[in-house]
This record gives C-alpha cells, sequence and structure tokens, in this order.
C-alpha cells in the first residue's frame, strides 16, 4: 500500500482533478463538491479558502469531513 497520508493535489494526481476542481486548487479555494449533481450539470463547489498543506486543497473544515473516514491521500481509513 502507498503512502497513506501523502498529500494530493493536482502536480501528484492530475488525474483525480477535473477543469474546475483544478482552477479552484490554483486559485486557493475549496473544491468540495457541495451540492447534487446529475448528468450534464457542472459541479457546486465550496469556494471557501483552501487550508494550508490540505490534501486536495480543502478547507479547514472539508478537511476534518474528509479525515473522519478517509486518509488524506482518499482512502479509506477500514
Amino acid at each position: 500500500m502507498g503512502d497513506r497520508t501523502r498529500i494530493v493535489t493536482p502536480s501528484t494526481d492530475p488525474d483525480r482533478w477535473t477543469d474546475e476542481e483544478k482552477d479552484y486548487f490554483d486559485r486557493g479555494l475549496c473544491s468540495w463538491d457541495v451540492g447534487v449533481q446529475y448528468f450534464g450539470q457542472t459541479d457546486h463547489l465550496c469556494g471557501a479558502r483552501s487550508k494550508p498543506g490540505a490534501s486536495f486543497g480543502h478547507c479547514a473544515h472539508h478537511e476534518e469531513v474528509l479525515l473522519e473516514c478517509h486518509w488524506p491521500d482518499g482512502t479509506p481509513r477500514r
């Protein structure tokens, strides 16, 4: 198993990002999807300021939500 504590960014894992998510990351904004997504619709992303060093560039709140059940690299904690 790889390093579950590594920080995921568009540079380390480009295939895990949509163009919109990468744009948010590049602007220092949280790209956590807070909306309901239907086929053909764009995401509704959080947009709060990213927490420095947070995996996926999430804000402090969404980093906390992620880490409740997942490692920083996104793999489940089970």
